[in-house]
């Protein structure tokens, strides 16, 4: 697969830069070219070729569209240059490969699918398996030549059903890795199975939980998750030198905005936390500049962007994060988005925290959110510039002793700045949560580690629930069974 990007104009404008008033905007996905299979030298130049006059072409007219908006609209906030200088560099690494043995896993996934089918009430599920290797090469004109390897191993369990409200639930557990030997044994994903199962049932049997506002105890990869779509997307460098976005933390820089025993900072050079993979590692970003690492929070006070190569005021240079996927313009996006604290809080300090504040509050319980599944933001003016998160697995912790009791289908929501000062503590347990996430420059694998986090005030709302009934015969068994 063949990727060209090509820039007209000069570095202080060229055709990326943003357009006014217009929706397309220069940052988005182009023809891509699929290259022959075959090793032969003039099928590779033509493809190439081919490929990179049509890019020029379209960047010549992108450009005199620059032009003229630029003469018509009013001036840019951020006055700062396109594009940004930097040295070349040569680093031609092994091609990828992977030693692999499916067969040995074929009878494994298939006892996990059975063992995961083995309740009336789970509706669907799937065990799975993905492996894919790559060997990503970057060329410029300045001179820079990157091969880089990467292997990316996914074992993943998923079970749906449908409640009687009919509400849609789903539990997804998975594992990334980047070498085969770390993926979990039989007996550890056939305890899997049995869990997500149990869990299922349980979600569907829980009542459904209600609009909220209180304190909220986010666990370790819960807290990534809220993090990264908190904050992670705002500090995206791009996004402030662009006038359609909130610009949260553009004149934030040397300001408190986390508690003073916070740390947040991405960086795409780190394989491995806390014993997890990270999905967000590389060595080399999507404009063949060397991952680095980027301070974010220090000690509670924000300090700076994730940078691609297009500079912003006060910040010139890349720190190694402008990412696309293939055939989309690479922007400034998250890697590996990691929370640190300095005072760790045991878990049942934490909890006992959280009890403490509700009862503060005067109210008959707080939430404990242990997992989520995925969420969105909106970073922009036009729209109120706030996040969802989707809590999965919830339970009521109550004020009065009473056992905790499981909800499902809410949702976490709120506007950033007041989520991040209602942050009051932070435990002992990091947890790690691999994924991908979808942006302007497309989907891009990520990470989030983040400790338990508690906040004083978070509010929730309702998830959007289904119409349809449960299933009203009982789901087929195996051949033989009436």
């Amino acid at each position: 697969v063949l990727d060209v990007a090509v820039r007209v104009g000069s570095p202080a404008r060229d055709s990326t830069h943003r357009l006014k008033g217009e929706y397309v905007s220069g940052l988005d996905w182009h023809v891509g070219q699929s290259l022959p299979l075959e090793p032969d030298p003039l099928a590779l130049r033509v493809a190439v070729w081919n490929a990179t006059s049509k890019e020029i072409a379209s960047a010549r007219e992108t450009w005199q569209r620059v032009v003229a908006n630029t003469t018509v609209k009013v001036a840019d906030e951020d006055p700062s240059p396109d594009f940004a200088p930097e040295p070349s560099v040569v680093d031609l690494g092994p091609h990828g490969g992977l030693a692999f043995d499916r067969s040995a896993w074929e009878p494994i996934l298939s006892a996990l699918s059975a063992r995961l089918d083995a309740h009336p009430d789970v509706h669907a599920s799937s065990a799975t398996l993905d492996a894919v290797v790559q060997t990503r090469y970057f060329v410029d004109s300045a001179g820079t030549r990157v091969r880089e390897p990467h292997q990316w191993i996914r074992v993943a369990l998923n079970a749906s059903t449908t409640a009687d409200d009919g509400a849609q639930l789903r539990l997804y557990r998975w594992r990334d890795v980047a070498d085969p030997g770390d993926l979990p044994d039989q007996v550890t994903l056939l305890a899997w199975a049995d869990d997500l199962r149990r869990d299922l049932v349980e979600l569907r049997a829980a009542p459904s939980g209600e609009a909220y506002s209180g304190p909220v105890l986010l666990r370790g990869k819960a807290a990534g998750v809220f993090m990264h779509e908190v904050l992670g997307h705002r500090v995206e460098g791009h996004r402030q030198k662009d006038d359609e976005e909130g610009q949260t933390f553009k004149d934030k820089v040397g300001q408190q905005v986390l508690p003073a025993f916070l740390d947040v900072w991405d960086d795409p050079s780190v394989e491995v936390y806390g014993g997890e993979h990270l999905n967000g590692h590389y060595r080399y970003d999507d404009e063949g500049v060397p991952a680095r690492r980027a301070t974010i929070v220090e000690d509670g006070v924000f300090r700076g962007f994730l940078m691609s190569r297009s500079p912003i005021e006060g910040f010139a240079t890349s720190n190694g994060h402008g990412r696309a996927q293939v055939w989309n313009e690479p922007v400034a996006r998250m890697a590996n988005l990691v929370v640190e604290t300095a005072a760790p809080v045991p878990a049942a300090e934490l909890r006992a925290k959280l009890l403490a504040e509700v009862k503060a509050q005067g109210r008959p319980f707080g939430l404990l959110v242990d997992e989520i599944d995925g969420g969105f933001t909106l970073t922009g003016r036009t729209f109120p510039n706030a996040f969802n998160v989707r809590a999965v697995t919830a339970w009521k912790v109550f004020a009065d002793g009473r056992p905790d009791e499981r909800v499902r289908t809410i949702d976490l929501v709120g506007t950033p700045l007041v989520a991040l000062a209602n942050v009051a503590a932070a435990g002992d347990d990091p947890g790690v949560f691999n994924g991908f996430c979808g942006a302007e420059s497309g989907a891009v694998p990520v990470s989030a580690v983040s400790p338990s986090l508690l906040l004083r005030t978070l509010e929730v709302q309702k998830k959007e629930k289904g119409a349809e009934r449960p299933p009203l015969l009982p789901k087929p068994g195996p051949a033989g069974d009436s």
